[in-house]
């Protein structure tokens, strides 16, 4: 449509031509918007009932299928009370919250993607393969680095856990004016350590990720232009282009941010359903909750 009103109705001065382009285009604009509204209500439906029955789940397998009083008892059971709290809470709500687009997330980004690089192929062909070949090298980055970040994510789960079980544990002691506990130090040193090198190859990745996107436009706008001033491109397909690549930027950015959601829900649920199996991954099968012995997670 901007191409269209650019190069159909503005060049040619044809005003009835560009008024109805532009209400074409608002009522795609309005059409688009209202399906985004009713796609997020199915999906926060969608959530709160995964995460409303992943409860249900979870409560069952604890207390009933295997009894409370018998934790502290069994060295095969790898759950305890602090990792209650926390596969209730934090873990079932992000898998919840995951679950609700977890089917129409890709489907849309994907279809979007595949309809803007068609469109493009469509209108030159050598332009919007120069463009698209500065986009290759994400698909090598970005599983490369969510790998680590995975592996890094898994093994703070596993020392959230533990904080939660040394908390429940050190309450029903009397810690009233004692000094802070070296467990409980080195458990939240360990989290913090484990955090910041989330973060840094996050923000690395991102900013990667960013870089990588300003190429497609920079390569549209000298490759293209170039072709306008030999005369082989018109200046509405470069508008048209740069538009384009826009709209392909978030189908691109929410599809990477889409397969970090895939692969952390993965190793959420994998722990979530490991816990009732006898042990946590990433942890070597250890002594029976409350023994001396230490065991730390292994860094994949």
């Amino acid at each position: 449509l901007q191409r269209r009103m650019l190069n159909d109705a503005v060049t040619d001065g044809n005003v009835n031509l560009l008024i109805q382009l532009g209400a074409l285009y608002l009522g795609v604009i309005i059409l688009a918007d209202g399906l985004k509204y009713a796609m997020n209500r199915v999906r926060g439906r969608i959530s709160a009932q995964v995460t409303h029955a992943l409860r249900h789940s979870v409560y069952y397998c604890v207390y009933t299928v295997v009894k409370p009083e018998s934790w502290k008892h069994n060295a095969h059971h790898g759950v305890d009370e602090g990792a209650v709290v926390s596969m209730l809470s934090s873990e079932v709500e992000k898998l919840g919250g995951f679950a609700g687009q977890a089917i129409s997330q890709p489907l849309l980004q994907i279809g979007t993607a595949l309809f803007v690089v068609g469109y493009m192929l469509f209108i030159d062909p050598l332009v919007a393969g120069v463009a698209l070949a500065l986009y290759a090298p994400q698909l090598l980055i970005v599983p490369w680095l969510q790998g680590k970040i995975n592996d890094l994510a898994l093994t703070r789960a596993v020392f959230v856990r533990k904080l939660g079980a040394f908390v429940v544990e050190i309450a029903e002691e009397d810690a009233i004016g004692n000094e802070v506990p070296e467990q409980f130090l080195s458990i939240t040193n360990d989290i913090f350590d484990v955090r910041l090198r989330i973060e840094k190859l996050k923000w690395l990745m991102k900013a990667l990720n960013n870089f990588l996107m300003k190429l497609g436009p920079f390569g549209i706008i000298t490759f293209g232009g170039y072709m306008v001033m030999q005369g082989n491109l018109e200046v509405g397909v470069i508008v048209a282009f740069i538009s384009g690549f826009e709209r392909l930027g978030g189908p691109m950015r929410d599809s990477i941010a889409f397969y970090r959601q895939v692969s952390d829900a993965h190793m959420k649920y994998g722990l979530l359903v490991n816990s009732f199996s006898g042990h946590e991954p990433g942890t070597p099968h250890g002594p029976a909750h409350g023994s001396d012995t230490k065991t730390e997670p292994a860094f994949a």
